[in-house]
């Protein structure tokens, strides 16, 4: 089975506008609170379940039934304020 490229994973995710910019509206530093400038999905949030080969990388899917990204592909720096680290 062929692993799907960078393009083709953006192809079939949603953006919302909860999603951090440049993906949605809202600002990472005004989000979070406390504000985290490293709270990005790969950055270590523990609900973050990341693809295998390559896409493992950037891409993975949120498990935080908080988040409004929750069972949607995520890419890395979409984020959200829900972010919980490991």
């Amino acid at each position: 089975m062929a692993e799907l490229s960078h393009e083709q994973l953006w192809h079939v995710c949603l953006r919302k506008p909860g999603d951090y910019e440049p993906y949605g509206k809202h600002n990472r530093l005004t989000a979070s609170r406390p504000p985290q400038i490293a709270s990005d999905c790969s950055g270590g949030c523990k609900w973050f379940h990341t693809l295998i080969g390559a896409a493992s990388l950037d891409w993975g899917v949120c498990g935080n039934p908080r988040s409004h990204r929750a069972g949607l592909l995520t890419f890395e720096h979409q984020g959200c304020p829900e972010f919980e680290r490991e």
